[in-house]
């Protein structure tokens, strides 16, 4: 086997320390919110940035350290969010389609 693959496995991407996809959108959801707050009520960016950004981004560098694979685990639950759906009804839960 090459080593950049098993490298690749090993060490997920991250963004500062945090894994990668959970820190995009954390920066994301926090960015929209500051630039609504900044709009609406002129509130000072660094009260925002210390409360809110720096803590949840504590928090995903924490639970990044705990579950390194926390981005592939999140890509991957998307395609198997659905409902699935079928000809006859039945109560519970089904494994087919």
């Amino acid at each position: 086997m090459n080593e950049p693959i098993l490298k690749a496995v090993a060490m997920p991407p991250r963004l500062f320390w945090a894994p990668l996809v959970p820190a995009v959108l954390n920066l994301g959801v926090q960015f929209g919110l500051l630039f609504m707050l900044l709009a609406f009520y002129q509130f000072n960016p660094l009260w925002m940035i210390f409360l809110s950004l720096f803590p949840t981004h504590l928090l995903l560098i924490a639970l990044g350290t705990k579950e390194p694979h926390l981005s592939n685990m999140l890509k991957a639950q998307g395609p198997f969010m659905k409902k699935s759906h079928s000809i006859y009804p039945q109560r519970g839960k089904k494994l087919a389609p």
